[in-house]
C-alpha cells in the first residue's frame, strides 16, 4: 500500500497593499518554499512506496497573493485532512509571524494577553485576520483525527526582544502586533462548541493537544528573531530554512528529528547571532524517529556521468538538491569516475578510476563538469559512475572598514606574502561573514550586524583587538599581518563547522549514535542544543562534567572520533585516548573519559560572560583517519600544518584542505564518511552577593553599585535573558516595547560577545520580605553609564500576572544613572532560591523631542515634510514674518503629558472635505504654530499670560485681522480658556477646539498615581486603544520630574471654580471627548480573586487602596466625560459638544484613526472661506455661504472675522450681542443711505455681521 506525503507549503514575501499598516516586504520566503517543493519532488522515496500528493483541485503551494487566510484554511481542510494513519503531513510556513490582541476569553491562557499568529497575505486588511496559534492548533487537530504523522515547520518569529540597528541585508520575519479587537466569533472554531469549551476551560499548560504525533520545528526561540540573509549564490533565504535544506540535501537517507535539529542549530549559530532553532514534540520519543517518517530516499553510492549533447558538456545527475555546493573561491568539487559495473569495493580504490573531473556549474538536479584527467579509453558515448573526492571550503568573506590608513595596511597584509586562501575581502558589507574595523590604532574583528553598537560605531568584537589598547602611534604592518592571521584562524574553525559528508556516502545518519551524558551539572532539557549549568555546592559553583557515549548500530566496522570546537576558536580531540580515529566494531559501544570538565574560562567570566558554547563534532568513516589533523590552538596561538603521507584516504585529504584551503588531488582510498554535531552551552551564573545595610555592593567590577538598604535581606547578581527565560519564557519584554526598536533599547550591563548574550538583568534571590521596598525606602543602584537628555530608563519586572514599572532612573553629576526601585513584585519560585527570585530588566526609551532647546515657553512654526518629518522655526522675527503673510492659522497646544510633537502629524492625517475634495487640514491653513510650555512647575495662569505675550510678539495681538484657531489637548485647554476668558484672548482667538480637557477638574486626586497607573496599563495592554511608545516616554518624563504642583486641576480648586463662573467670552468652543478607556475584562470582578485586574494592578503599583470610580463612569482614561463636557451652555455661541463621542482615549486623540476623524469633524465647519487664503483671493464677506451643519452635533453659531473691502475691518469677538446688533444696525443704515444715493441696485442686508446662526440652531 502506497504511503503518501500531504504537504501544504506557504511562502509570503509581499503582502496585500491594502494592509493597515503596510506589512514590511520580505525577500526569501518564496525562495524557501520553492526549494522545499523541489526537494520533496526529487527526494521522496518512490522506490519504497512513498508518493507526494499534488492535487489538481486544491493548490498545495501558496505564495504571496495566493496565500490568503481562507486559502491556507482550505489547504488544511480540503487537502491535509485527507491524510490517513500511514501517511505523513507537512505544513511549512515561511513569512511574517506576529502577535495579536487576544480576546478576553483567552487571557487565562496568554499571560501577555496576546495570541501568537501567522500573517497571511490578506491578514491585515479590513475584513481579515491573522491565523492565530489556537486556530493552527485546531486545524492540526482536525488533520490528526486519522492519526497521520504530522510535521509543522515555521520559519518566522512571533515576538523577540527587538533590535535597533539590524543590518539592512538581514531582515527579520516579524510583523507588528495587530492591536485590533478580535471577537471570539471570528475564530474558525467558534461554532465547534467542544473545541471552544476545551480552550475556555484549559489552563496555560493544557492548551489544545493534537491526537497523534506532532512535531514542530521553529526558526528561533520565543524571544528571538528569525532572520533572512543572502546566501553564497546571492539568493535571499531564511537562515533557518537554508540550513535545514542544506542538512537534508547532504544527508543520505533518513536523519532523526533530533540530529537534524542539532545540526541546524549549530550551523545557524555559526552564521548568525541570537537565533536558535527549536524542535518540540507532543511525544518526546518521536524526536528519535526519522524525518518525514523515513520518506526521504537514500542516495546511490555514485553519480552517473555522461556527455550531454544538449548542454555540450559532461554532466552528472546530482545538483544542489543532492548537497553539491556551488563552485567558489574555496576550492573545487572534484570527482573520480569509474566504468559502469564497478563493484562497491573497487569504487573505494581510487587507483581503479578511469579519470578525474571538476564541477563547473551546479544546477538543482544536475551539474556540468569538466574532465581534467582521463585515459585514452574515455568516450563521449559511454556512461560512468562518479564519486566525490574533494569538496570546496569557502573562504571567510571580510568587509574592511574604518580609518583609511588602517584599511590600506590590512589590504596589503591580506596579500602578504601571497593572497590568503582562507580570507577574501569583499566590497559589500551585507554579504560579509565578519567585519574588520580599523579604529583608533586598533583592529577589531566584529560580527557583521549586532543589536547594539559599541563606542566607535563597532559591533561587539569576536576576539580581542590588535593591539589590546588604542595605539597613539598609529597602525603598523606587523599588526595588520597579525589580524589577517587571526582571520585565517577563524576561517579554519568555521570550515570545520561547515565540514560535512558528500551525499553519496553510504553511511546512514543513524548508523552511529552519539549520546551526551551529563555526569555532573544541571541539565536543561533542549532538543536542539544541550545546555548545562554549573551547580552551586556550598556557595561554590562547580563546573559540569560531560561524557560521550558512541554506539555503532550498523553491521560494519566504523572509525570515528569527536572534535571539540570552543569559542576561543580552539579545535581539540579531548575525549578519547586515540587522537586519530577509534575503531568501533558492529554493535559496539564506547564511552569517553569520565573526568572532562567544561568551563566558562575565568578570564571571560570575570568580564561578565556567563555562557560559553562548545560544538561537539562527530566524524564517522569506513576507514581510519586522523582527526588530530584538524586540531588548532586558541586564537592567540599560531596554527600548525601537519605533514601527511602520500597514501591517506579522501577524508584525510579533505581535513588537510581545512588547514591549507587548497584542493587536494585524490589518491589512496575513497572513504565513505559522515559528520554530526551538537552545540553544548555551558552556563556559569554570576555569583550572588548579599545586599548590605551599611555599605554598597559592587557587581561586575563596579558596572553596578548596589547601595545599602536598611531592611531588605536578599542576594543580588547580574544575569542574562536566556537564563531568566527558563522561568519567565518570553515574558521578558512587554509587547508595547517590542514594536519600535528605533525608539527603545533593551538594556545590557555588559555587551554580548560570541555566543554570550551579555548581562541584561538584575536578579534578586533569597528575598525575605519584598514589601520593605517602597517609594519612601527605595532600593537604589548606580549604573556606570550615562543617558542623554531625551533618554529615560524604565526598570520593570514580571510578577506572574503583570509587568510592573518598578521605579525610574535619573542622571547623576558623575555621568552615572541612579536607579530608584520603589516597589518589588512577589518573587517567582526558582531552583536558585527557596524564597524565589525577582528579575529586574531595564529598557532605555528615547523621547523624540521637537529638536528645540528647552527654553520654555516656545512658540514656533511647525513644518511637516515627507513621512511626517517635522522641522521648526522658532526665530521670533521669522515667525512674525510668516504670520504676517498668513490669513488662517492653526495653533496646537499640548496637555499635561508630553509636548506638541505627537500632535503635529495630525494636521497631515486628519482629512476634511472642501469643495468635494479630500484634504488634510494643514492645507486649509496658511500656517501651523505650536506652543510648548512647562506644565508641572508653572501655573496655568502664568502659562496663559506667556501664551498671550508670545502671540502678541509675532503679530497676533487683539487687532491682528486674521483667523486663529487653537487646537488644545487636556491641560492645554485650560491654559487656552484662561487666556481667552481672563487675558483678553477673546480678541485674538476665533475658535478653540478642546480634546480631553478637564473642564470640571481632573478625576484623580494624585496626578502621580494616575501617571504610574497609566504606565502599568500600557505595559499590560489593558487599554482599549493601542498606545505607541511615545506615550510611555512622555509618562516616564513626567515621573522623572517628581516635584510638581497640580492642585489647580483638582475639581475644588480656585482655578476650576473661576473658569466655571466666568462671564461669556463670546468665543466659539468645540469639545471633543474620547470614550475609550480600559478593556471590559480589566474592570470586571473575577470571582476567584474577588477583585478586578485594574484593582490588583493598582494595589501592586501604589500599595494602597485608591478610589477607582473614574473607571466606573464614562472616561477617556484620564478625565471623566462629564468633566470634559462641563462648559456652561449659558454662552453665545453655545459650546459645541461633538457627538457621538470620539472612540479614542486620552493618549490617542491625535494618533488613532477615530481620534483624527473627530478632529476633522470639528475642523470641517471652520472651513470658511474654503480655499486660497491669500489676500488677493479672499472672497468678499458678501459672498460667504453658510456651512452645512455637521451631523450628530450640538449646533452653535459660527463666527468669522469681520472684513471690509479696504482690509480695515476688525474682529469683534469681545463685544456682546447688544453692541453687535447696534453696530450692525448703524452699518445697515449707513450703507443703505450710500446705496440709495449712488445706485438703484439692491444691496445685501447686514454685510458686516460677524456671526451667523447655522440653520436649525
Amino acid at each position: 500500500m502506497a504511503k503518501n506525503i500531504y504537504a501544504l507549503l506557504v511562502g509570503i514575501d509581499e503582502y496585500d497593499p491594502a494592509s493597515i499598516p503596510l506589512i514590511p516586504t520580505l525577500k526569501g520566503s518564496v525562495n524557501d518554499i520553492k526549494a522545499v517543493a523541489a526537494f520533496l519532488r526529487e527526494r521522496i522515496a518512490k522506490d519504497i512506496g512513498w508518493q507526494l500528493i499534488e492535487p489538481t483541485n486544491q493548490p498545495w503551494i501558496l505564495t504571496n497573493q495566493q496565500a490568503t487566510r481562507q486559502a491556507i484554511i482550505n489547504g488544511f481542510q480540503q487537502h491535509l485532512c485527507n491524510a490517513d494513519s500511514d501517511d505523513v503531513v507537512l505544513f511549512y510556513y515561511a513569512g511574517h509571524g506576529a502577535e495579536e490582541r487576544a480576546p478576553e476569553e483567552f487571557w487565562h491562557l496568554e499571560p501577555d494577553r496576546l495570541n501568537k499568529t501567522l500573517v497571511c497575505y490578506d491578514s491585515r486588511t479590513e475584513d481579515s485576520r491573522d491565523l492565530a496559534d489556537k486556530e493552527l492548533t485546531y486545524l492540526i487537530s482536525k488533520v490528526a483525527q486519522k492519526h497521520p504523522h504530522i510535521l509543522t515547520i515555521l520559519d518566522c518569529c512571533h515576538s523577540g526582544l527587538g533590535t535597533s540597528d539590524l543590518s539592512p541585508e538581514k531582515t527579520v520575519r516579524r510583523s507588528p502586533i495587530d492591536w485590533r479587537e478580535r471577537p471570539l466569533n471570528s475564530f474558525i472554531f467558534a461554532d465547534d462548541q467542544t473545541a471552544l469549551d476545551e480552550l475556555l476551560t484549559a489552563n496555560r499548560d493544557q492548551k489544545q493537544q493534537t491526537q497523534s504525533q506532532h512535531i514542530i520545528f521553529s526558526a528561533c526561540k520565543n524571544y528571538e528573531l528569525a532572520k533572512e540573509y543572502r546566501t553564497e549564490d546571492g539568493q535571499f533565504r531564511g537562515a533557518f530554512s537554508d540550513f535545514l535544506l542544506q542538512t537534508l540535501e547532504r544527508t543520505n537517507g533518513s536523519i532523526t528529528y533530533q540530529d537534524l535539529a542539532r545540526n541546524i542549530h549549530t550551523l545557524v549559530n555559526s552564521k548568525l547571532k541570537d537565533q536558535s532553532p527549536q524542535v518540540t514534540a507532543s511525544d518526546i520519543a518521536a524526536l528519535a524517529k526519522p524525518f518525514l517518517g523515513g520518506a526521504i530516499s537514500k542516495s546511490p553510492e555514485y553519480f552517473t556521468l555522461n556527455y550531454s549533447q544538449n548542454d555540450q558538456s559532461w554532466v552528472i545527475d546530482g545538483g544542489s538538491l543532492h548537497g553539491l555546493p556551488q563552485p567558489g573561491n574555496g576550492g573545487d568539487t572534484l570527482l573520480a569516475f569509474f566504468a559502469v559495473g564497478t563493484t562497491s569495493e573497487q569504487l573505494q580504490q581510487l587507483s581503479a578510476a578511469v579519470g578525474e573531473a571538476q564541477v563547473k556549474q551546479v544546477l538543482s538536479q544536475k551539474s556540468l563538469v569538466e574532465i581534467i584527467n582521463a585515459g585514452e579509453s574515455l568516450s563521449v558515448t559511454e556512461t560512468y559512475w562518479a564519486v566525490v573526492t574533494n569538496l570546496p571550503l569557502p573562504s571567510l568573506k571580510v568587509y574592511i572598514k574604518g580609518d583609511a590608513t588602517g584599511v590600506k595596511l590590512a589590504q596589503q597584509a591580506l596579500h602578504t606574502p601571497v593572497s590568503s586562501l582562507f580570507v577574501s575581502q569583499i566590497d559589500q558589507a551585507f554579504v560579509a561573514d565578519c567585519h574588520l574595523l580599523a579604529h583608533n590604532g586598533q583592529y577589531w574583528i566584529t560580527q557583521p550586524a549586532s543589536a547594539r553598537s559599541l563606542p566607535g560605531g563597532r559591533s561587539p568584537s569576536l576576539v580581542d583587538p590588535i593591539p589590546e589598547y588604542p595605539n597613539p602611534v598609529g597602525y603598523t604592518i606587523e599588526n595588520a599581518i597579525l589580524v589577517i592571521r587571526r582571520l585565517e584562524h577563524i576561517a579554519r574553525w568555521h570550515n570545520i563547522i561547515q565540514f560535512s559528508n558528500p551525499v553519496t556516502s553510504h553511511i546512514q545518519p543513524n548508523d552511529l549514535e552519539m549520546e551526551i551524558v551529563i555526569l555532573s551539572g544541571n541539565l536543561e532539557t533542549a532538543s536542539s542544543e544541550v545546555r548545562v549549568e554549573y551547580t552551586d555546592e556550598n556557595d561554590v559553583w562547580q563546573f559540569p562534567i560531560i561524557q560521550i557515549k558512541l554506539t555503532n548500530h550498523s553491521h560494519q566496522t566504523l572509525y570515528c572520533n569527536v572534535l571539540d570546537l570552543s569559542e576561543s576558536y580552539t579545535v581539540d580531540v579531548p575525549f578519547f585516548e586515540q587522537k586519530s580515529s577509534i575503531r568501533l566494531a558492529a554493535k559496539e559501544t564506547i564511552t569517553s573519559f569520565d573526568n572532562i570538565g567544561f568551563i566558562v574560562p575565568d578570564i571571560y567570566w570575570q568580564l561578565g560572560r556567563t555562557e560559553y558554547k562548545d560544538v561537539f563534532k562527530l566524524i564517522v568513516s569506513t576507514r581510519e583517519f586522523d582527526a588530530s589533523l584538524l586540531e588548532q590552538d586558541g586564537i592567540n596561538s599560531p596554527s600548525v600544518t601537519r605533514f601527511l603521507g602520500e597514501k591517506l584516504g579522501t577524508l584525510d585529504r579533505l581535513m588537510q584542505a581545512v588547514n591549507t584551503c587548497e584542493s587536494v588531488r585524490a589518491s589512496g582510498n575513497y572513504d565513505h564518511w559522515l559528520t554530526k554535531q551538537v552545540t553544548i552551552t555551558i552556563v556559569r551564573p554570576q555569583a550572588s552577593q548579599s545586599i548590605q545595610s551599611e555599605h554598597s555592593t559592587l557587581l561586575q567590577n563596579g558596572v553596578v553599585e548596589v547601595q545599602p538598604h536598611p531592611s531588605l535581606q536578599a542576594k543580588v547578581n547580574l544575569t542574562s535573558v536566556s537564563q531568566a527565560s527558563k522561568y519567565l519564557g518570553n515574558l521578558i519584554l512587554p509587547a508595547i516595547l517590542r514594536q519600535q526598536p528605533s525608539v527603545n533599547e533593551f538594556w545590557q550591563f555588559t555587551p554580548s560577545r560570541g555566543s554570550d548574550p551579555g548581562l541584561s538583568a538584575l536578579e534578586l534571590s533569597d528575598v525575605e520580605d519584598y514589601t520593605v521596598i517602597t517609594p519612601e525606602t527605595p532600593l537604589k543602584f548606580l549604573v556606570n553609564t550615562a543617558l542623554t537628555d531625551n533618554e529615560y530608563l524604565l526598570p520593570f519586572a514580571y510578577d506572574g500576572e503583570f509587568f510592573l514599572p518598578l521605579g525610574s532612573g535619573k542622571r547623576t553629576e558623575k555621568a552615572k544613572i541612579e536607579l530608584a526601585i520603589e516597589r518589588l513584585p512577589r518573587p517567582i519560585v526558582s531552583n536558585h532560591s527557596l524564597q524565589g527570585s525577582i528579575w529586574i530588566f531595564l529598557v532605555k526609551i528615547a523621547n523624540l523631542k521637537r529638536g528645540l532647546p528647552f527654553e520654555y515657553p516656545i512658540l514656533a512654526v511647525a513644518n511637516l515634510g515627507e513621512n511626517d518629518a517635522i522641522t521648526y522655526e522658532k526665530n521670533q522675527e521669522k515667525v512674525k514674518s510668516q504670520v504676517a503673510e498668513a490669513r488662517r492659522i492653526i495653533l496646537l497646544i499640548h496637555g499635561l503629558i508630553g509636548d506638541t510633537a505627537s500632535m503635529i502629524p495630525s494636521v497631515n492625517q486628519a482629512i476634511i472635505e472642501v469643495n468635494g475634495e479630500l484634504l488634510p487640514i494643514k492645507q486649509i491653513y496658511d500656517l501651523v504654530l505650536i506652543f510648548d510650555y512647562e506644565s508641572t512647575q508653572t501655573t496655568i495662569e502664568e502659562n496663559a499670560r506667556l501664551l498671550g505675550q508670545r502671540l502678541h510678539a509675532v503679530g497676533l495681538g487683539a487687532t491682528h485681522g486674521k483667523e486663529l484657531h487653537i487646537v488644545a489637548h487636556s491641560l492645554g485647554g485650560l491654559v487656552s480658556r484662561w487666556f481667552i476668558e481672563q487675558e483678553g484672548g477673546n480678541q485674538v482667538v476665533q475658535h478653540l477646539v478642546m480634546l480631553g480637557t478637564p473642564n470640571a477638574g481632573f478625576s484623580w486626586p494624585v496626578v502621580q498615581d494616575w501617571v504610574l497607573t497609566s504606565l502599568g496599563i500600557g505595559l499590560n495592554q489593558l487599554s482599549a486603544m493601542a498606545w505607541n511608545q511615545k506615550v510611555l516616554a512622555d509618562l516616564l518624563e513626567f515621573l522623572e520630574a517628581k516635584d510638581y504642583s497640580l492642585e489647580q486641576m483638582q475639581p475644588d480648586s480656585d482655578l476650576i471654580k473661576a473658569i466655571a463662573n466666568h462671564n461669556d467670552p463670546q468665543t466659539p468652543y468645540t469639545i471633543i471627548a474620547g470614550n475609550k478607556s480600559l478593556v471590559r475584562a480589566a474592570v470586571e470582578i473575577q470571582p476567584a480573586w474577588q477583585s478586578s485586574l485594574i484593582q490588583r494592578l493598582v494595589q501592586r503599583l501604589l500599595g494602597k487602596a485608591v478610589d477607582l470610580t473614574v473607571f466606573q463612569q464614562p472616561n477617556d482614561m484620564a478625565v471623566t466625560l462629564a468633566s470634559i463636557k462641563s462648559v456652561s451652555n449659558d454662552r453665545t455661541p453655545r459650546p459645541k459638544i461633538l457627538l457621538p463621542d470620539a472612540a479614542c482615549d486620552h493618549f490617542t486623540y491625535f494618533t488613532h484613526q477615530l481620534g483624527l476623524a473627530a478632529l476633522a469633524k470639528a475642523i470641517q465647519p471652520l472651513v470658511h472661506p474654503p480655499l486660497n487664503l491669500t489676500q488677493e483671493a479672499l472672497p468678499s464677506p458678501w459672498d460667504i455661504s453658510l456651512p452645512i451643519q455637521a451631523p450628530d452635533a450640538i449646533p452653535y453659531s459660527q463666527r468669522t472675522p469681520s472684513a471690509t473691502a479696504n482690509q480695515q475691518g476688525e474682529n469683534a469677538s469681545g463685544v456682546n450681542d447688544v453692541v453687535i446688533k447696534v453696530i450692525a444696525l448703524l452699518i445697515i443704515v449707513v450703507v443703505g443711505l450710500m446705496v440709495w444715493k449712488r445706485s438703484p441696485q439692491p444691496q445685501p442686508e447686514n454685510p458686516n455681521k460677524t456671526s451667523q446662526p447655522i440653520p436649525g440652531s
